[in-house]
Formats: structure tokens, C-alpha cells, sequence
């Protein structure tokens, strides 16, 4: 047979997959996040806060130093007798950014809503840095452990039910992803002025990748100085754990630690852990505690057979990387106020992502498709129900109170008392108040007509805006309002019925 003397012989074809359906699988895997943020428009717990932080900052850069959040007042105003609130949490001030966050965050949405006053663009933000963190693993994984392991980690990553959650959502955590791995990637590849950046840009994320950082960069260094090969310079490892330090060392000082006024987390609580650590364990694939387990020691396993298929510095970085994730996570449920949510740990997912992917090449056939069946049935059973119940229970309510939040934008400045407080300051623009945390004072207020008539004529309050009842979507059980306060008010301040929700003017 005669070859074409123009065509190489004896050189694999490229298969046409890599070409055509791998771009199209890494955009869907990076791409999925902000495609449901855009379709949902979830946000739940803190996002409204965080993007809330965001806003205020290009308002009033100041908040970043410690300057009051005039539009918060979610704890209530002082009532007359004060027994009606009997937690006193209304004695509180209004609390300022977290002693756990870093600037980087609320500067990332001040300054996209700053170039764009588009929410949409704001709410992307956090789905976009986790579709990049996709692409990251991918990236490096390629180079680290092949084609094949560096897709199944993007996988893995992708499609984590805790990290595809708050990766739609405006936590963050999976942003503080993006910029460490991005730190631990280049100082692992010897590129010392961007692992002193992006380390410092960690450090200016949140506080626990501070520690995540400068504790994986130090065991590689005396690893690889004293056991290692010698892969990389003395000089490379010393400024790529000490410059971030120095440079984020203002911030670490009066924000962090107070002016050495406090510590990193408040006392430790071993009962508190007891509670915490079991419910964090379920939630982390909102299946009972036994299942969980179940999963969480197949993904175990398949990532220690990756260990022995990786070049012994970057094992170490990942394994000392994943490690403090986990010991960063044991300190959180045993910190009080600190929550019961495994989001913590999102920021030590790529690395769990890259030993998996590594161990999925490793394993034979038959268990790889095993566990890989398993898991794949389960991210997309778990995930399949998380979108549906956000969407309803989250997504809903803020899209049927957005009549509600252009009126009041429209509307002269004043505090509006309402359940949906977080939502009302951001979308609004107005200073919110309401009972968070007292069910009490919340029934005593919203009870009786009469304690609430009181309330308003000693607060600043200027709107009121309930759901109706039966009828605004979401989790919310029952009416916040009793019928006769809803007649008082209708009574004695203008009525707007604006969809499933009603605004109050008051006179």
C-alpha cells in the first residue's frame, strides 16, 4: 500500500471528541453556575448581604474600615417595655463586615456594579469565579496528571452538590476557591511574583484561607528543602510565604485580630462540636448521616490512589492543602455563631477535585466505573433537588417582590419594616428592620395592633411590606402579621397591592 508522501505516517489521529465535544463539555461545566443563577435568580442566606456589602461599599467605601451600615437594622428598634423583645438583641448596634472577611469580596461587586448598576452582573460575579475554578483544575490537572484525570477532577469539581450550590450563589467561599488555587498553582510552579499576589488576594478573601495559604506553602517548603528534591529555591518558597504576609499584614492586624484585641475565633466549644459536626456531615449531600459517610469514604478512597500517581511535591501541597481544609472545618463547628453549613470547606475542593481525578485514572476499569456511577447518580439526584426546592423557596419570593423593591427605589428614604430585610436593602435601597432572631418580639409586635401602633410612633419606620397570605411563593409559613394588624394598617397608611406582596405607606 502506498502512503501519501505529504501525510506523517504512524501518528495517531486526533479523536474528533477533542476537538468538538470536549470545548463543549468544559464550557457546560463552567458554564452551568451562572446559567442557573440566570435562570433562578437564587439567593439565599447571606448572599443578599454579601452583595448588600458590595453596593454599600462603592456607597460608602468607609464600611470596609469599620463605618456603620445605616441601612441594617434586622435585630428591631428598642420597644417600650423593653420585655417585649426579651433576647434585648435590638440593644445591639448594626453589625459591620464580618471580622472573618477580607476586603476582596465586597470590592469585587463594588466594582462591577460600579462600572455596570446591573444586578444581573453583580449576582454573576461568584458563578463566573467557579466556572474559572473549573477550568483552573482543568488546566492544571492537564499538565499534572493527564487529559483523562484532569476531566474526571473538573467533573468531580463541577458537579460536587456543596460546591455547585454556593458556586450559583453570592458566598464567598467559592471565589476565596478560585484566587488560592490560583496562589497554591503558581507558587507550586516556581512563578514567584503572582503566588505573592494571588496569596495576598487569599489573605484579603477570609481569614481561614489566610491560614490555608501560609500552612500549605510552609510544610512544602521545609518538605522540599529538607526531604524533597529541591524542586525550587530557598528564595521562591521564603517570599512566596512571607510576602503575602507583609502585604496583607495592615489588614490582618486591625481587621482580623482587632488590633490584637481578639483572636482569630472565639473559645472552642467540644459540646458545640457534638451538635455541629454531625448535622455539617448530612448537609453536605442533604442525605441521612449514614449515606453521607458512605459517599464521603468512596471519595476518600479514590483519592488516596491518587496520592501515589502525583510528583511528590505537588501530592504534598495538595494533601497539606486538603488537610487544613478539613482542620479549618473542625474549628468552624466548634466555634459558637459560627453555623452549621460545610460551605468552609469550599476552599479546599480543588484540591480534593485533583486527587480524585488523579486516583479515577489510577483504579481499575471495573471500580472506576463502580464508584463513578455511584457518585454521578448521586451529585445529580442531589443537585436535581436542590435547584427545584431554591428555585421555589428562594428564587420565587425575590422575583415576585421586585414591583415591591421598584416602588420603594422610587420612594423617599425610610426604614421598611419587613421579613424579606436583606432583599429589601438590596434590591430596594432602603434601610430594613425587622426581629431576626427573636420570635418573640416578632409575635408581640405583629400580634396585637396596639403594641405595634406604639412601635412605629417611637421608631423611624416609614413602610411596611408583608406577603399576602396564601399567596407571595416561598418557604415562609404561615402570615408574619396577625389579621388585626393587617386591618390597623390598612386603616391608617396607604395601600399598595404590588402582586403577592403589599407596601404600606404610613402617614
Amino acid at each position: 500500500m502506498i502512503e501519501n508522501a505529504n501525510r506523517p505516517v504512524n501518528v495517531a489521529a486526533r479523536p474528533w471528541w477533542r476537538g468538538v465535544a470536549l470545548p463543549m463539555l468544559l464550557t457546560l461545566l463552567a458554564g452551568h453556575f451562572a446559567l442557573v443563577q440566570l435562570l433562578t435568580g437564587v439567593q439565599f442566606g447571606d448572599a443578599p448581604r454579601n452583595l448588600h456589602w458590595g453596593l454599600l461599599t462603592w456607597e460608602q467605601p468607609a464600611f470596609l474600615i469599620g463605618a456603620t451600615d445605616g441601612y441594617e437594622r434586622i435585630k428591631g428598634f428598642p420597644p417600650e417595655p423593653p420585655e417585649l423583645g426579651p433576647r434585648r438583641l435590638w440593644e445591639r448596634p448594626p453589625a459591620g463586615l464580618h471580622p472573618w472577611w477580607g476586603p476582596l469580596t465586597p470590592l469585587f461587586f463594588a466594582a462591577v456594579w460600579g462600572i455596570s448598576r446591573s444586578y444581573t452582573l453583580v449576582q454573576l460575579v461568584v458563578p463566573l469565579a467557579a466556572g474559572a475554578g473549573v477550568l483552573l483544575t482543568y488546566a492544571v490537572g492537564r499538565r499534572l496528571i493527564g487529559h483523562g484525570p484532569a476531566l474526571a477532577a473538573a467533573i468531580f469539581l463541577s458537579c460536587y452538590p456543596l460546591f455547585r450550590e454556593y458556586g450559583t450563589v453570592s458566598y464567598n467561599e467559592t471565589l476565596g476557591a478560585l484566587v488560592l488555587a490560583g496562589a497554591l498553582y503558581t507558587y507550586l510552579a516556581g512563578r514567584t511574583a503572582p503566588a505573592v499576589a494571588l496569596g495576598a488576594l487569599a489573605a484579603l478573601t477570609k481569614m481561614d484561607l489566610l491560614a490555608i495559604y501560609a500552612g500549605t506553602v510552609g510544610v512544602c517548603a521545609l518538605y522540599d528543602r529538607l526531604a524533597g528534591r529541591r524542586e525550587l529555591p530557598w528564595r521562591h518558597h521564603l517570599l512566596a510565604l512571607f510576602g503575602p504576609l507583609v502585604l496583607a499584614s495592615p489588614w490582618i492586624w486591625f481587621h482580623y485580630l482587632g488590633g490584637g484585641e481578639r483572636g482569630p475565633t472565639r473559645t472552642l466549644s467540644p459540646g458545640l462540636f457534638a451538635i455541629i459536626f454531625p448535622m455539617m456531615i448530612e448537609l453536605t449531600f442533604y442525605i441521612p448521616w449514614y449515606g453521607a459517610l458512605l459517599s464521603l469514604a468512596v471519595i476518600a478512597a479514590v483519592a488516596i490512589a491518587g496520592v501515589r500517581t502525583l510528583p511528590p511535591l505537588a501530592a504534598v501541597l495538595l494533601g497539606t492543602w486538603l488537610g487544613l481544609g478539613l482542620l479549618v472545618t473542625l474549628i468552624y463547628c466548634a466555634t459558637p455563631g459560627a453555623g452549621n453549613s460545610p460551605r468552609v470547606f469550599i476552599p479546599a475542593l480543588p484540591a480534593l477535585a485533583m486527587l480524585f481525578g488523579a486516583g479515577a485514572g489510577r483504579l481499575p476499569v471495573p471500580w472506576r466505573r463502580r464508584a463513578g456511577f455511584y457518585l454521578a447518580a448521586l451529585f445529580l439526584t442531589v443537585n436535581l433537588l436542590v435547584i427545584g426546592y431554591q428555585a421555589r423557596a428562594y428564587g420565587s419570593p425575590i422575583r415576585a417582590a421586585q414591583p415591591a423593591f421598584a416602588e420603594l427605589r422610587e420612594r423617599e428614604r425610610g426604614f421598611v419594616l419587613t421579613p424579606l430585610y436583606w432583599e429589601t436593602i438590596l434590591f430596594a435601597r432602603q434601610p430594613a428592620t425587622w426581629f431576626e432572631a427573636d420570635p418573640d418580639f416578632e409575635r408581640a409586635i405583629m400580634g396585637d395592633p396596639d403594641t405595634l401602633a406604639r412601635y412605629l410612633a417611637a421608631s423611624p419606620i416609614r413602610y411596611v411590606l408583608l406577603p399576602d397570605p396564601g399567596a407571595a411563593p416561598g418557604r415562609s409559613p404561615g402570615d408574619p402579621a396577625s389579621p388585626a394588624v393587617r386591618a390597623y394598617l390598612d386603616a391608617s397608611a396607604t395601600r399598595l397591592d404590588l402582586g403577592p406582596y403589599t407596601l404600606w405607606v404610613l402617614e
